[in-house]
């Protein structure tokens, strides 16, 4: 019969114990980061749905990349039905001086022709349908800014189509200030502040396209156009029409980028 020195049954029972460690440690290795990615999570959707801080506006563009999704799907698996409109981001700029351009044309400003983003990009993407976010950015910051824009009241709207130039802040006060939190009421600043975050956003992306079209420009003037498709049960009806609408955003000052920014852009 084969002995065992006690040095050697040690040795199998200190394995043992390693054999069963390890998997206990792995275990809660794995619960340990579950639970700090779930609480992570509903931290992040908290902070995404949520009333409007200072804290949620700083985290914002995180917050937006995480939750939109790369897809721009905004973690929708399913779509509710089919597109029943086109949609269009269309600007023009004005080349000439701020100073001249806040005169109008009759004093020397030149303006550019308007132009259709949209329309430019999907000639880009025609037939590719894996094209990247590079060809669809337009028609994602439309989506974002008209939902965002129809959640303004119609004295809101109607302010937005006003010009704010050389510094004048939009809805004419700064959103984070005490003088704008005594103005609207915290439903309406919500809204607006939503609304100038996308805003800015367009105006940028707008002054990137100046910067390559153009080489720059002082003011940009934006339009978003939707054009509702025929009905299905109107398409065999040639003299069918729809009716477009627009959101119209009045004169804004360009946005500065430095030279790496708009290497990467371009």
């Amino acid at each position: 019969m084969q002995q065992f020195t006690g040095v050697e049954e040690f040795g199998d029972n200190s394995l043992m114990r390693q054999q069963k460690t390890k998997p206990k440690l792995f275990t809660v290795l794995v619960l340990l980061i579950a639970g700090v990615a779930a609480l992570g999570h509903i931290g992040a959707t908290l902070a995404f749905t949520g009333p409007s801080t200072p804290i949620k506006s700083s985290l914002q563009p995180e917050l937006n990349k995480y939750f939109l999704g790369p897809l721009d799907q905004g973690w929708s698996l399913f779509a509710p039905g089919p597109y029943s409109q086109d949609e269009y981001f269309t600007m023009r700029v004005c080349l000439s001086s701020a100073e001249i351009c806040a005169k109008g044309s009759q004093h020397g400003a030149k303006f550019s022709e308007w132009r259709d983003v949209t329309d430019e990009e999907m000639e880009s993407r025609a037939g590719n349908m894996f094209a990247n976010r590079e060809t669809k950015q337009s028609k994602s910051i439309h989506g974002r800014l008209w939902s965002a824009a129809s959640d303004l009241t119609a004295d809101s709207r109607a302010e937005i189509s006003r010009p704010f130039i050389q510094g004048t802040p939009v809805f004419g006060v700064e959103l984070n200030s005490a003088e704008a939190r005594e103005k609207y009421s915290a439903t309406e600043l919500s809204n607006l502040r939503a609304y100038k975050r996308m805003e800015d956003t367009a105006v940028g992306f707008a002054s990137l396209y100046a910067i390559e079209q153009w080489g720059g420009a002082s003011m940009v003037e934006i339009k978003l156009r939707r054009e509702p498709i025929v009905p299905f049960a109107q398409r065999s009806d040639e003299n069918a029409t729809t009716k477009p609408r627009e959101t119209y955003i009045g004169w804004r000052d360009t946005k500065e980028f430095s030279q790496a920014a708009v290497s990467v852009w371009s």
